[in-house]
């Protein structure tokens, strides 16, 4: 991936938290689920949503063809396939205290998202190789989204700085979590960052 798209995956996992986030426990013993178990579900259903989203796009691509410009038309069958795949998360199971209406309209804009940004960088020599490089994006996205709510909580309670807080710490945490998960790289695609 091409920094610009690392910075969109990173985007996608700070929209994730932050929608998360927003729904706090405010009474102990809790009321309604923790921003973790928020995030995880969300997460887990965006992960979903990316890789059946995956799957049609690399079967559209090789049996009906690219017309036109590929490059543009990647992007298009991509978004186009993503947005109908996340949009039918929009009928997930109602638990109003696991999938608010925010995390739901959050849930179609992340997998739009993530589609567009790494569906046309992929290559891949067929459907199969494809997908195993889908399954280990979404994967990362899912773990690093978890992670993130995590250390969402603990900076919660650190002193930070006024111009750090919100999203130019997120990304630093984010790059730094990618380099400290950056030797998958070297297991599963065999190169590093």
């Amino acid at each position: 991936m091409t920094i610009a798209n690392r910075l969109v995956f990173f985007i996608c996992i700070l929209l994730t938290c932050y929608c998360a986030q927003k729904y706090k426990q405010k009474s102990v013993p809790a009321e309604g689920p923790s921003p973790v178990a928020r995030t995880a579900y969300s997460a887990v259903l965006n992960y979903l949503a990316y890789c059946v989203a995956g799957f049609l796009f690399a079967v559209l691509v090789t049996q009906v063809g690219i017309p036109g410009t590929e490059s543009v038309m990647e992007l298009v069958y991509a978004g186009g396939v993503a947005l109908v795949i996340s949009g039918i998360t929009l009928f997930a199971p109602k638990h109003k205290i696991f999938l608010t209406i925010d995390l739901k309209k959050m849930m179609v804009a992340v997998v739009f998202l993530l589609s567009t940004a790494t569906f046309s960088r992929i290559e891949a020599v067929d459907v199969a190789d494809f997908m195993y490089q889908v399954i280990i994006y979404g994967a990362m996205y899912f773990v690093f989204s978890v992670a993130y709510i995590g250390a969402l909580d603990r900076m919660s309670m650190a002193t930070i700085p006024k111009f750090l807080t919100g999203v130019p710490i997120g990304i630093i945490t984010m790059f730094l979590m990618y380099l400290s998960f950056s030797f998958f790289n070297g297991v599963f695609f065999g190169y590093l960052f």
